[in-house]
């Protein structure tokens, strides 16, 4: 009997603890804290209008930036333009011309067919007082654009072209019908301003030919290599005509 006594007296206790009311100070503290979150104005996260990041100064300071995106950029009205062909990843004369693709007639006739044909287009510009062949003597290896944009100031050229190809062939035989062939050629350009080495002009493009096995071609071999030179050529003059319509409407 007396156990039961006990433990209704620390029943007792234990509910007049939890029914105290929280005396005037702490409860004027809490008050104030819940009108404090209530009226609390956080407003909107500080816009930023530098890099932070201290890697970003070593390369280019923040002031530089800021005057080279707020600063407009004139073209020359008759500018000497250095050209150069960016090196191939591998070796694509390789599929047609062998091991020694370099040394062969053809593979050079038509990797300067396609000089010919970007440059050509370039002098028709009037925009464009001359076109020059930026010498591979003159770039490394691993071409930067301070190297290049150097050899472009030797040459006293006022704009720098460099162009790259890349292309592949679809071939599917079939039998009892004449072989067709696809080929794919995408060109890069990127046109360098040597005096800023601001780049106001880019362009991809991508190109398809398709290409049937005719009675003159002496194997399949001679058919892809028909359609991969025709989509080169293709994919040259669209960004050749692209460049010439941006400077003709360039400041």
């Amino acid at each position: 009997m007396g156990r039961f006594v006990v433990a209704g007296l620390i029943v007792a206790v234990l509910a007049c603890g939890c029914s105290s009311p929280v005396p005037s100070s702490s409860y004027g503290e809490f008050a104030g804290l819940a009108v404090k979150a209530e009226g609390m104005n956080y407003g909107e996260p500080p816009s930023l209008t530098t890099s932070l990041f201290k890697s970003d100064q070593a390369v280019l300071d923040d002031q530089s930036v800021d005057r080279i995106l707020s600063s407009s950029l004139e073209l020359p009205a008759s500018a000497k333009v250095a050209l150069m062909k960016f090196p191939e990843a591998w070796g694509g004369g390789l599929r047609y011309y062998g091991s020694n693709y370099w040394r062969t007639e053809d593979y050079r006739k038509t990797q300067q067919s396609y000089i010919d044909t970007i440059s050509g287009r370039l002098s028709d510009s009037d925009r464009v007082a001359e076109v020059i062949l930026l010498p591979t003597l003159l770039t490394p290896t691993e071409a930067t654009i301070p190297v290049l944009r150097e050899a472009a100031v030797r040459l006293q050229a006022e704009l720098l072209l460099v162009f790259r190809i890349t292309s592949d062939i679809y071939y599917h035989p079939r039998v009892f019908v004449q072989d067709q062939v696809k080929a794919y050629s995408t060109c890069e350009v990127v046109l360098l301003h040597v005096r800023t080495g601001v780049i106001p002009f880019t362009r991809i493009v991508t190109t398809e030919q398709m290409a049937t096995k005719e009675k003159g071609d002496v194997d399949v071999n001679e058919t892809m290599r028909r359609a991969e030179t025709a989509a080169v050529q293709a994919s040259l003059k669209t960004v050749s005509d692209d460049l010439v319509a941006f400077l003709a409407k360039a400041p």
